[in-house]
């Protein structure tokens, strides 16, 4: 028996040589044998803090490190205090070895052959891709039905496009498509090279050719595309896999990853895990591949929305009063840090996540109709930087928050990706939710979509959200490839959400997009520089679906509103005062484009609209590190107050 009276502190090196002398503590040499030790001396009814110090070095896990109850108040930390030096790991690290493959000069590793993801020093080697660049149109589907529903098992290859594949490259390829909100991934059951006819191993999630939409599709993994810098060909039935060096990469460290997963904590409705902390540690290289099966069980290829059925590098389920501080999460596969049902009170706060294979953070439990010891509550992601993910997964969201209320969302910068930044919300239409009193502010979200997927929004808001607020926040350069390239986007059934003192500009259709919704109030925010309309509401209903008020709307080469249906002209159900529309000419501005009509400013105050408000000259001036300068005299008398944008983001 351990003698816990004496011990607070546990070391952990990855080596003797590490640790310094006179040193004189308790050391171990595993991640495992730590929480092993902790775990005992909680058996010894320890219950004094335990902080775990751990060593610079690369702590290659051979499973996951799973914990349970028995472990609480424990805090696992960098000896340094710089995240840089402690990297624990979820791949096994092999020298590359110089080779020519396909009459490329290379390097390759020696793998099981299960590998499905590949980094090199800090860097992801994407496999190969046919065609290097853009998208194939296929010629036919199975099913050309444009309900959502409408799957397909085989689609129709255009020969022009394939002619030089062989078939068996094609047969070893994986194929990806486009179309919706999702990007699928399957691979091929069979291929008919004179017939073009391609069997999927899985179902698509989706119609192929449904309403507004028409699939794209690439082919990853083949062998004849190999030769680009920075990309691998994964042999599998040789058991090795190749890669291009990047032009200033003279070596090659690869990681093969073997663990989907690299910590889970875990408790139980009855004995939740408590209080652990994470400071100052780096988690990466982790697995991406995953079987995805439909509500009915069917295989498929893609989630239906946000890649929302992914796990984490960090799972949690039954936990409260956890935190991860100054961690950084990179070259991982799925989502970086899973917040799954049960849990509250975890903080997750300037911390980095990049390249991921899917999103940053996912926060979800039970819905309203589940048990309430499964509901997440009470959960903090601030300060983060979120950048470079959906790599694998493009659909993926910066934080995607579920089933779960209480949140704060704030202070995060996220960037450089293919969907939504933030995702708040899921359940469609105006059925009970309990994804309520969730506060987004002072989020710096940009460079999103790049035309790759449609029907995606800067903040995304999904369902009856009594008490949340979306607030101060900037939100900029968001590119749809076929519709929807919105900053903040209300959907389906979103309801009493106070949206104010956000600016919004450079989208590739709206700033603000409602579907359908109730109640929502726009109030205090600076809109401009819009593909479509500055603000669009599509659904009519019978009720208050909106109310825009104090906002400044600048409307250069762009309608103010599209109001889509007659009961948004005719009943009243959309409520605009106190705006002040702008041009820089201050003239011929369409203030609402209907459905088959335009209205001007005056037109508009006949039908009812914009009471109180004023048209007059102003322009916006962007810096450089995207704040936005309105410059004009009357912006401010209809009572705009003026928004402190500088504040969005993580602080420098």
């Amino acid at each position: 028996m351990i003698n816990y009276d004496s011990i607070a502190t546990v070391y952990v090196a990855s080596k003797k040589s590490d640790v310094p002398d006179g040193l004189g503590k308790i050391i171990v040499y595993s991640l495992e044998e730590a929480l092993r030790l902790c775990a005992e001396l909680r058996r010894g009814d320890s219950r004094m803090p335990i902080t775990v110090k751990i060593f610079s070095g690369e702590y290659e896990l051979p499973k996951t490190l799973d914990i349970g109850a028995e472990i609480g108040s424990v805090c696992f930390e960098s000896v340094s205090g710089n995240a840089d030096d402690v990297v624990i790991s979820g791949a096994t690290k092999k020298a590359g070895k110089k080779a020519c493959f396909n009459g490329t000069d290379c390097y390759f590793a020696e793998t099981d052959g299960t590998i499905s993801d590949l980094y090199v020093g800090k860097s992801r080697a994407l496999p190969t891709r046919f065609p290097e660049t853009g998208y194939y149109k296929f010629a036919d589907v199975e099913n050309r039905g444009i309900m959502l529903d409408d799957v397909s098992k085989w689609v129709v290859l255009k020969n022009k496009d394939v002619k030089d594949l062989l078939k068996t490259e094609v047969e070893n390829a994986t194929l990806n498509f486009l179309h919706y909100w999702v990007d699928e991934h399957t691979k091929v059951e069979s291929f008919g090279k004179k017939s073009g006819k391609l069997v999927m191993k899985d179902y698509s999630r989706f119609s192929m050719y449904g309403e507004k939409t028409e699939s794209v599709y690439y082919l990853t993994n083949v062998k004849s595309a190999f030769g680009e810098k920075g990309r691998c060909f994964f042999d599998t039935e040789n058991h090795k896999v190749y890669y291009v060096p990047r032009k200033d990469e003279k070596t090659a460290e690869m990681y093969l990853p073997r663990l989907h997963h690299l910590v889970n904590i875990a408790g139980t409705p009855d004995n939740r895990v408590k209080n652990l902390s994470f400071k100052n540690l780096t988690f990466a290289y982790t697995r991406g591949d995953r079987t995805i099966l439909r509500e009915d069980g069917l295989n498929v290829a893609a989630d239906g929305q946000a890649a929302a059925g992914a796990g984490g590098a960090i799972n949690l389920k039954y936990a409260e009063g956890c935190m991860f501080l100054g961690c950084k999460f990179r070259n991982y596969g799925l989502y970086g840090v899973n917040v799954a049902e049960g849990c509250s009170d975890i903080v997750i706060t300037k911390s980095a996540f990049t390249d991921g294979g899917a999103g940053g953070v996912k926060i979800s439990g039970a819905d309203y109709f589940g048990k309430e010891d499964d509901r997440t509550h009470s959960i903090e992601v601030s300060y983060c930087e979120i950048e470079g993910v959906g790599k694998r997964y493009m659909a993926a969201c910066g934080i995607l928050v579920g089933h779960a209320y209480n949140n704060r969302i704030i202070h995060n910068e996220i960037h450089d990706l293919f969907y939504s930044g933030i995702s708040v919300g899921w359940v469609w239409g105006y059925k009970e939710s309990i994804t309520k009193n969730n506060y987004i502010a002072y989020n710096k979200i940009y460079d999103l979509g790049k035309g790759v997927l449609s029907d995606m929004g800067g903040v995304y808001l999904l369902g009856s959200q009594e008490g949340t607020v979306v607030s101060n926040n900037l939100i900029y350069n968001v590119r749809a490839r076929e519709y929807g390239g919105w900053a903040i986007y209300t959907d389906e059934g979103s309801a009493y959400i106070t949206i104010e003192n956000n600016v919004c500009y450079d989208c590739s259709e709206n700033c603000f997009h409602q579907h359908y919704g109730k109640m929502n109030v726009v109030r205090n925010n600076l809109f401009f520089k819009a593909g479509a309309e500055l603000c669009r509401i599509t659904r009519g209903e019978m009720h208050l679906s909106a109310v825009f008020e104090n906002n400044v709307l600048v409307a250069d080469n762009c309608a103010v509103y599209g109001f889509l249906a007659k009961e948004h002209l005719e009943f009243g159900v959309v409520q605009t005062r106190n705006n002040v529309i702008c041009s820089a000419s201050g003239k011929n501005i369409t203030v609402i484009a209907g459905a088959d009509k335009k209205y001007g400013f005056t037109e508009a105050k006949k039908l009812g609209f914009e009471k109180g408000s004023i048209q007059c000259a102003a322009t916006v001036e962007v810096s450089y590190d995207g704040t936005a300068t309105i410059n004009g005299d009357n912006v401010y008398k209809c009572g705009f107050i003026p928004i402190d944008i500088k504040s969005a983001g993580i602080p420098k």
